[in-house]
């Protein structure tokens, strides 16, 4: 059985172009490299380098052959490692990720309501790693702003979420029962630097506002409650305390925001063999999910 270290080397001089690079990156002596190259070549039985040149060697077409296998072996190891770990990690709860903080925080609000374990993780996880945090057990429920449907993964609908805004009540803008995203023009804002794609649903709207962006929550709301910048919330944060603190000081009127491109649509997705695990709590949230 090959030893996977070799292959780690062997990846690592592929990128890095010589011996001495590869040793500085993995943090091990040139000499080492030199004598592992050697004995994978010697397990093998095949030879993976050009070594015409003195003192330079670099990979011919077996070796680049076998680098790249290489690394399709160890990111497979990886993965294998990450299952088994995320798996036994999670066998006794439910891990809850998501693209946008309204749906896990709307959850934590009601959580107490569940009689189940779970395990709220506030990092929102990037669209393009969905699938495979799902494959690797890292969660076991995400929320998605579109819905999935592979072979082993399904997604259930919850709910839209759509934003309002708290306005200075000296803004005339607050006296209003709601606004457009176009009414917002020009003015300053301060939210959360990671709102998944309400930024670009705000940004792309409101091209003409500034956006100050915070990526402390803590701090956030203690600039709302001393500041007159107007920040939004939605209707799956309203009740929540973060959201509630922010207008302690009663300097700021909800304004609704009545526009077309002010919702997002918002999905349960999940491996289908977690199926019996995850849907009971989707169903008990899409009928608690504010309107």
């Amino acid at each position: 059985m090959i030893d996977l270290e070799p292959l780690q080397e062997l990846v690592t001089f592929q990128k890095y172009g010589t011996l001495s690079a590869t040793a500085e990156h993995l943090l091990i002596t040139q000499p080492t490299v030199t004598r592992k190259m050697k004995k994978l070549e010697q397990e093998l039985g095949v030879t993976l380098f050009n070594r015409q040149v003195s003192n330079h060697i670099t990979l011919n077409d077996t070796g680049i052959l076998a680098a790249n296998e290489a690394q399709k072996l160890l990111a497979a190891e990886q993965n294998f490692t990450e299952k088994v770990l995320n798996y036994d990690r999670l066998k006794n709860e439910i891990t809850v990720g998501t693209v946008a903080p309204g749906p896990t925080r709307f959850l934590e609000h009601i959580q107490e309501q569940f009689k189940m374990n779970l395990k709220i993780n506030h990092e929102l996880v990037k669209p393009e790693d969905v699938i495979n945090d799902l494959h690797t057990l890292k969660e076991k429920l995400i929320f998605t702003n579109q819905e999935i449907s592979t072979d082993d993964i399904e997604s259930m609908y919850l709910g839209i979420e759509y934003l309002g805004v708290g306005i200075d009540k000296f803004n005339p803008l607050s006296q209003r029962e709601s606004v457009s995203f176009g009414d917002l023009q020009g003015l300053s804002f301060i939210l959360m630097s990671d709102i998944g794609p309400w930024q670009k649903v705000v940004e792309d709207n409101i091209p003409h506002a500034s956006f100050f962006y915070q990526e402390d929550l803590k701090a956030l709301s203690q600039i709302s409650r001393y500041s007159s910048f107007p920040f939004f919330f939605s209707n799956l944060t309203e009740a929540t305390s973060a959201t509630t603190s922010r207008f302690d000081n009663d300097n700021r009127n909800t304004v609704k925001i009545n526009d077309p491109n002010n919702q997002i649509e918002f999905y349960g997705s999940y491996l289908k063999s977690e199926r019996k695990n995850v849907q009971p709590l989707l169903k008990k949230l899409a009928q608690q999910w504010p309107e």
